[in-house]
């Protein structure tokens, strides 16, 4: 029974839709990022429209799509977040990636956090749970930290 359950919630809505030719162009976990961004943004209950157009600089840059293509990844990811019940949900789909790879997506994390120019509390308590689901050790957390802040 409990299997089953698993199961169902794997299965609601965490792979990109297979037709769609921009979602291709990315892999799951490139896909995942993007989300764990828009989670990151949303933290504060502000207007994340900022944090928008830093979210589809980082996919026209880091991932070299066109921005007809980086708007359905982000659309893609968007949807993926509101869906969202837990962290753990996207972070699994990362544990291939290198740990020099999952820091470079920590600092990139706290660029969002502090692209309105300050910190929410909330926003902080999210990237210390991703940094933990992501087993990144809490000198390097507190080094990206500090890293975005100068």
């Amino acid at each position: 029974m409990f299997q089953l359950f698993k199961q169902l919630l794997d299965r609601s809505g965490a792979e990109p839709v297979a037709d769609c030719p921009a979602l291709k162009l990315v892999n799951e976990a490139q896909l995942m990022s993007v989300v764990l961004m828009l989670e990151v943004a949303a933290a504060d209950f502000q207007d994340a429209s900022a944090e928008h157009d830093l979210v589809l600089n980082y996919l026209t840059g880091e991932y070299q799509l066109s921005k007809t293509n980086a708007e359905v990844v982000f659309s893609r990811a968007k949807e993926l977040s509101s869906n969202s019940v837990c962290l753990h949900r996207f972070t699994s789909k990362m544990k291939d990636l290198s740990y020099p790879e999952r820091l470079d997506l920590l600092e990139q994390l706290w660029r969002i956090a502090y692209h309105d120019g300050e910190l929410d509390p909330h926003e902080e308590a999210m990237l210390r749970k991703i940094a933990d689901l992501l087993f990144i050790r809490h000198s390097d957390y507190i080094q990206c930290k500090l890293a975005v802040q100068a």
